[in-house]
């Protein structure tokens, strides 16, 4: 008989994201709290995009749709989390969010006083410490998180460090990825097809084409990866999302025919574009302010391009070097010229490209997460 998991995910919302659940489910008989869906824009698209009921004929787990009280990710509760907790027995319950989020809170609250017996297990990102008075007030935070979780699934290295700084202890701390890879859509593209998926994307069939796709913001590098293509030769490169920064791409864009500014796409279209590259390039870099304190926590798009057996170029920012795994592949963030040089050094070069996608066939489909997901839970069960 497999274990009663609830599991509370905002992010399983989305389409893409419920893939890791149903693999998930192989192990668990599983419960998925989301939220109901919304209207509003995702990327510049209408959130039905990313989150619709089309998978529910062959869902092999439940998934309930509960409405937020709040807007923000973290701080948002969800409105009948008691409910559902009292509908049944559970021997574990799984809420991915941040340390300080309110529906972590609200989820350990309830399990307390409604499941008793099952553990409890936080799934967390986080890899920076807060400056000032934030870190301030994060800090008893942490060691409050710490003290009333059975287990933790952090995001990267620097999320697992954080949390045993804060009193978790290693062997209860396990480091994966949120979610995987689908592999049914994201594959290599023989020639032709290349050639055909360029021509629908309005891309030339034959140049040497360097892409990124995601938030157009500073902080994911896009400066330097436009300086960086700018002192190259006989190259193109192609942006895809949305953002702050679209405005200025679109000024750039004016004086560089090789510039392609592309609208974003529903992530189940970002295959077609990704199987158009020769590279991709992951350019973030860390910001240190008290508005803002960030580093890349995974990258997502790091492991669908290497699925898509794409050359993939990533900085030194957060868990990116981490999650592409091979040194030639990195480069020091905010370094226009080494991306250049990175970008050179690999043009006739397919080995990092067949490296990095067995990488992804082994660590990062849905199912390979969800087999270390579960065995680590497994064994706290056991314990």
């Amino acid at each position: 008989m497999k274990p009663a998991l609830l599991l509370i995910s905002h992010a399983c919302a989305a389409l893409e994201n419920r893939k890791k659940v149903q693999a998930l489910a192989a192990h668990f008989d599983l419960v998925c709290v989301t939220s109901t869906i919304e209207q509003h824009l995702v990327l510049g698209r209408p959130s039905s995009d990313f989150d619709n009921d089309s998978d529910a004929p062959a869902r092999n787990y439940q998934l309930i749709r509960l409405p937020r009280h709040g807007k923000n990710e973290t701080t948002f509760r969800y409105v009948g989390l008691a409910a559902v907790m009292r509908s049944r027995r559970f021997d574990v319950v799984l809420v991915e969010n941040e340390p300080w989020a309110v529906i972590c809170w609200q989820a350990r609250l309830w399990k307390s006083l409604l499941q008793r017996q099952a553990l409890f297990g936080e799934f967390t990102w986080e890899n920076v410490e807060r400056p000032g008075w934030k870190g301030v007030i994060l800090a008893p935070i942490y060691r409050a998180m710490t003290a009333t979780t059975d287990f933790i699934i952090a995001g990267n290295q620097a999320a697992s460090q954080l949390v045993q700084r804060h009193g978790a202890r290693a062997l209860d701390v396990l480091v994966a990825p949120q979610f995987g890879v689908d592999l049914a859509n994201h594959q290599p593209a023989p020639s032709a097809k290349r050639a055909a998926l360029r021509q629908s994307c309005g891309l030339p069939a034959d140049a040497f084409i360097i892409g990124y796709c995601g938030r157009l913001t500073e902080e994911k590098g896009l400066h330097e990866l436009v300086q960086a293509c700018e002192a190259l030769q006989n190259v193109h490169l192609a942006i895809l999302g949305s953002g702050r920064l679209e405005s200025w791409l679109k000024e750039q864009q004016q004086p560089r025919p090789w510039l392609h500014l592309l609208p974003p796409r529903p992530h189940f279209e970002i295959p077609s574009f990704l199987r158009c590259l020769d590279v991709f390039v992951l350019a973030s870099k860390p910001v240190r302010t008290m508005a803002m304190c960030w580093e890349e926590q995974f990258g997502h798009v790091l492991i669908e391009a290497m699925a898509c057996g794409v050359t993939t170029l990533g900085s030194t920012s957060g868990a990116i070097p981490e999650v592409i795994g091979h040194e030639a592949a990195i480069f020091p963030h905010g370094d226009a010229k080494a991306l250049a040089e990175r970008i050179r050094g690999v043009m006739n070069n397919s080995t990092i490209a067949q490296s990095q996608l067995e990488r992804t066939r082994t660590h990062y489909t849905h199912d390979a997460v969800a087999s270390a997901w579960a065995g680590f839970i497994h064994q706290k069960l056991a314990a």
